[in-house]
């Protein structure tokens, strides 16, 4: 009893920060209300009943079902790149001893410390259209490669990697001090070569530990606003447009339906991909 009683405040907490928004957020996604466009229902205005017109606004609207699809697939490419990137430095920190390797962490965890404003700027000065890297390969090559870049989906994939380096380097950092590397060695003298212990012992390894940390970045990713914000000026995402219906238009309605779609797509890739990795660890266990 008393241990239950003990989970009381943070099941208060959890319900006060987690389900009564959610809540919230869902009912106010089905209440008909007229953003300043809607001279039905006026500024925010209300009329009766209960209605799902915002999904489906959102679905047979070129305009936002492109931002969703651009949300999607920018995520995945996110997640997928920062696995890829943090991996090496992941192993390095684990299996290396080196001078500077607190201060290695240190910088590649420094990017968590930045908000989506910060890492925004940063993209500019780097790739904007007189960034410095289109200066400096102007200077070696004649020709300002990259110059805009910041504002293509090139350009805001790099930033939110960026922005993920630091949640992916350290997953893949625990789950690397847990691995057995004994298993590498014995598949080594057993004549395996490099690649192949790599691809049949390794990443098989920490498969659980490479879905647990695509779906962090990735809606990590989905949900980011601040980068988005500074960079995405030739296409928009779902954050972006949430915001504008909110604040421009005054249709919370339908930027309260935006949200329920993120965070149901969210979920359920959290969810799933977290599943599979519990059921692939119970396998190896």
């Amino acid at each position: 009893m008393r241990r239950r009683l003990a989970l009381l405040p943070l099941a208060a907490l959890l319900f006060a920060l987690l389900v009564w928004p959610f809540v919230h957020l869902a009912v106010e996604s089905v209440l008909p209300r007229g953003g300043i466009l809607d001279a039905g229902g006026g500024p925010g205005g209300h009329r009766p009943g209960f209605s799902l017109a915002n999904y489906g606004q959102i679905v047979r609207d070129p305009l936002y079902r492109g931002e969703a699809i651009h949300s999607l697939v920018l995520s995945v490419a996110v997640a997928a790149a920062s696995i890829v990137l943090c991996l090496a430095p992941a192993w390095v920190l684990v299996r290396r001893e080196f001078f500077g390797k607190r201060l290695l962490r240190a910088l590649l965890t420094l990017p968590m410390s930045f908000s989506g404003i910060i890492v925004g700027f940063l993209g500019v000065i780097m790739l904007g259209r007189i960034g410095f890297v289109p200066r400096l390969l102007e200077r070696l090559t004649g020709r300002d490669y990259l110059a805009g870049a910041a504002y293509q989906l090139t350009g805001l994939v790099i930033a939110y990697v960026y922005f993920e380096i630091p949640r992916a380097t350290l997953a893949l950092e625990s789950s690397l001090r847990k691995f057995d590397f004994r298993l590498l060695a014995a598949s080594a003298t057993l004549g395996a070569g490099r690649w192949q212990r790599l691809r049949y012992v390794l990443l098989p390894g920490l498969w659980p530990a490479l879905l647990s940390t695509f779906a962090v970045t990735f809606c990590v990713s989905m949900g980011s606003f601040g980068v988005a914000l500074i960079l995405a000026k030739r296409f928009s995402v779902l954050p972006l447009e949430i915001y504008q219906q909110l604040t421009g238009f005054l249709n919370s309605g339908l930027a309260a339906a935006m949200g329920v779609a993120l965070v149901a797509v969210s979920f359920t890739v959290n969810y799933g991909l977290r599943a599979v990795a519990e059921r692939r660890r119970g396998a190896d266990g």
